[in-house]
């Protein structure tokens, strides 16, 4: 596993996984984009997965709008949701790892906790909204509410998990200044 991690986090493994989480999320998101698709065809309600937080009333009033365009727009949303979650996950992975590789110390990798929550609570929420989609017209309490839940829970991570690489550049760059400090210095006192 740790030999394969080394694999994949060479330069350009890890330049390719993020243009392939680009391409993704360009997909998802840009114009006119998947998500797009799920709102124009859904009476201008937007997807569960990229709502804050939603409930189990949310969750029976979206698929209730969609109609059957509207949920198959949003199947084919979630069909490339299976991917997403997990290239976003790695490309933050591995640009905060290889900053991580940087630093003294192992406190650091704690850092890499929110990108894997984030990922798995993406994966929980997915599951949840699947289970909305085929079980319609009934839509359980349970799945809504655990994938409202996992919902809320991957914001937070996700904000964690996209903030954490700024500052790990940032120190980073503070790191390498510091010991150029101390090596001039050294090197002024010889």
């Amino acid at each position: 596993m740790v030999k394969a991690w080394r694999v994949m986090s060479r330069g350009r493994v890890v330049v390719a996984i993020w243009v392939l989480y680009g391409i993704s999320a360009l997909a998802m998101f840009g114009w006119p984009g998947l998500t797009g698709a799920v709102s124009r065809a859904c009476r201008g309600r937007s997807a569960l997965d990229v709502r804050s937080h939603w409930t189990a009333a949310d969750a029976r009033d979206l698929v209730a709008a969609c109609g059957t365009e509207g949920r198959a727009a949003y199947l084919r949303l979630e069909l490339l949701d299976l991917v997403y979650p997990l290239l976003c996950g790695l490309a933050l992975l591995l640009v905060s790892s290889l900053l991580i590789r940087r630093l003294p110390g192992r406190r650091w990798r704690l850092l890499l906790i929110p990108a894997v929550a984030m990922t798995v609570l993406d994966y929980g929420e997915n599951a949840a909204v699947w289970s909305i989609l085929s079980t319609w017209p009934a839509v359980g309490d349970l799945p809504a509410h655990l994938g409202g839940a996992a919902t809320v829970a991957k914001r937070a991570a996700g904000l964690v998990a996209y903030l954490a690489v700024p500052l790990l550049l940032l120190t980073v760059g503070l790191d390498r200044l510091r010991v150029r400090t101390r090596a001039g210095a050294a090197d002024s006192s010889r």
